[in-house]
C-alpha cells in the first residue's frame, strides 16, 4: 500500500509500505477516505518528536471504511463507516472506565520511555512516534486499529466525509477547550488564537451559549473565518489584548453589558 512516511526533518516521502493485518482478536483495519493534517504533524516535520524512525507512517485525523475485523470485535463489520479518535484506547483499565481515554494505561508499548521523559505514560497515538506505541497512522491507503471496538465513531448514513471527519481529533478538542469555561448562558468568551482548534472552539463557545466571543489573532485569513462564525475579532499587532487586562479588552470590543468573561488561549 501508499502512505506519507517520515524519513528525517523536512523529509516527508509518499512511498510504498507492507500491506497491513490483523495483529489482534480486536483489531480492524479500515480502508483510509479522508485523513487531516495536524498540527502537531508539523512537530515531526520539523524534527522535534524524539523517537521517530525512518519509515515511521504518520497521521492521526482518520476516518474510511471497515475493510476487515478481528475474530475478537463484535462492535464493528465490514462495511461500516468510521471516524477514528486519535487517542488509543483499551476501554478497561482505571482511566478509560472513568472515561480519561487519553490516559489509557494499556494502549502504550513503549510507555517506559514516555514515563521516563514526562513521569507518566499517555495513551498510544496513531503515527506520532515511539514513545507513544509507534503505531502506523493514518496518511496512508489504510490504517489498522487496536482496540477497534472503543474508539471507532460509526458515521450515520447521508453524513459526508467531511462533515464528519474533525471528529477524529481537532473539533473535540476546541470543543473540550470550550466546556473546561464551564460556559453560562450569554457569557463573553475570548480565544487567544484563530487556527483551526481556535476555530472550532469559537463554534464550540457558541454552541454552549455564549452571547459574544471575541477572537484575537493576526492573520487576516484566521479572524475573517471566526468572523464568518459570529465572533467579534481583534487584530493583536493593532490592538492591545491581554487577560491581565480585561476591562481594556472589554471596551476595545465594545461589550456594553455586564458579563462573566473567561478567556481561552489555544
Amino acid at each position: 500500500m501508499k502512505a506519507l512516511c517520515w524519513h528525517g526533518k523536512g523529509d516527508m516521502r509518499y512511498e510504498t509500505v507492507p500491506d497491513l493485518r490483523i495483529q489482534d482478536p480486536r483489531d480492524a483495519i479500515i480502508k483510509v477516505t479522508a485523513c487531516a493534517i495536524c498540527g502537531s504533524d508539523l512537530h515531526i516535520y520539523n524534527g522535534v518528536i524524539p523517537e521517530m524512525e525512518k519509515g515511521d507512517v504518520i497521521g492521526h485525523e482518520t476516518m474510511g471504511e471497515v475493510v476487515e475485523v478481528g475474530s475478537g470485535n463484535s462492535k464493528l463489520k465490514v462495511g461500516d463507516r468510521v471516524v477514528v479518535p486519535f487517542t488509543i484506547s483499551c476501554g478497561e483499565c482505571f482511566f478509560c472506565k472513568r472515561g480519561h481515554y487519553s490516559g489509557c494505561e494499556r494502549s502504550n508499548p513503549d510507555k517506559a520511555k514516555a514515563e521516563k521523559l514526562w513521569g507518566h505514560s499517555p495513551a498510544g497515538l496513531f503515527g506520532y512516534s515511539h514513545l507513544l506505541g509507534g503505531y502506523p497512522g493514518g496518511q496512508a491507503d489504510y490504517l489498522r486499529v487496536s482496540f477497534a471496538d472503543v474508539g471507532p465513531i460509526k458515521v450515520a448514513a447521508g453524513l459526508s466525509d467531511e462533515q464528519v471527519l474533525f471528529l477524529s481529533d481537532i473539533f473535540p478538542t476546541g470543543y473540550m477547550a470550550a466546556e473546561f469555561c464551564n460556559i453560562q448562558n450569554g457569557d463573553t468568551i475570548a480565544v487567544w488564537g484563530c487556527g483551526p482548534v481556535g476555530q472550532f472552539a469559537i463554534r464550540s463557545a457558541f454552541l454552549l451559549g455564549a452571547g459574544r466571543v471575541i477572537a484575537i489573532d493576526t492573520v487576516a485569513e484566521r479572524l475573517a473565518m471566526a468572523n464568518a462564525a459570529g465572533a467579534e475579532t481583534l487584530d493583536f499587532m493593532k490592538e492591545e489584548a491581554t487577560r491581565s487586562q480585561p476591562r481594556s479588552l472589554l471596551s476595545m470590543a465594545r461589550l456594553n453589558r455586564p458579563s462573566r468573561n473567561t478567556a481561552l488561549q489555544l
